[in-house]
């Protein structure tokens, strides 16, 4: 991937940059309708089926396709769990990347989600959150250290997740 990525003209002086990455076996193509459908009251946020046998049934995701998701647009408001949150769509490019911006506790971020071909049948699909905060001294860096922690053990699970499932029905 290139040193900037899609989405991040939207915060150009972020101080939180977190990245991660999963190969899936499955092509651009049929990966983009999982990532089309993300979001709570939509899809769901993506974990293994092991996880996922844990959580109450209300709170999987679909294991499936749902035509009624498949339409995203700039502008479009995609609603993230706890009370009133949301990401708003601010770019998409079919089969390349989808890009949220949202506020949480006065930090304002993106998060993008790009597809990269590798070869015949894999992807390598792209994380990347991008945030700036208002903290300053020691309360800044621990924000910092501690959002890269979160980060990674939220988008991990889901990027398993997302691989389980485009793999399951794409794989040759």
């Amino acid at each position: 991937m290139p040193n900037e990525y899609p989405g991040d003209d939207v915060i150009s002086d972020a101080v939180m940059v977190y990245d991660n990455t999963c190969l899936v076996r499955a092509a651009p193509e049929n990966i983009w309708p999982w990532i089309l459908q993300v979001g709570k009251g939509r899809g769901g946020w993506y974990l293994t089926s092991r996880w996922e046998q844990l959580l109450p049934t209300s709170w999987r995701a679909t294991r499936s396709v749902e035509p009624q998701w498949q339409t995203l647009q700039i502008g479009d408001r995609v609603p993230d769990y706890g009370k009133d949150e949301y990401f708003d769509v601010v770019q998409i490019e079919p089969f390349s990347n989808l890009v949220f911006a949202g506020e949480r506790y006065g930090t304002v971020f993106t998060w993008a989600l790009i597809l990269q071909p590798r070869g015949t049948n894999q992807t390598e699909v792209y994380l990347r959150f991008r945030g700036r905060i208002r903290s300053t001294g020691w309360r800044r860096r621990a924000i910092i250290k501690g959002g890269q922690f979160l980060d990674w053990a939220t988008t991990a699970p889901m990027l398993a997740g997302l691989a389980e499932r485009a793999e399951r029905t794409h794989v040759d």
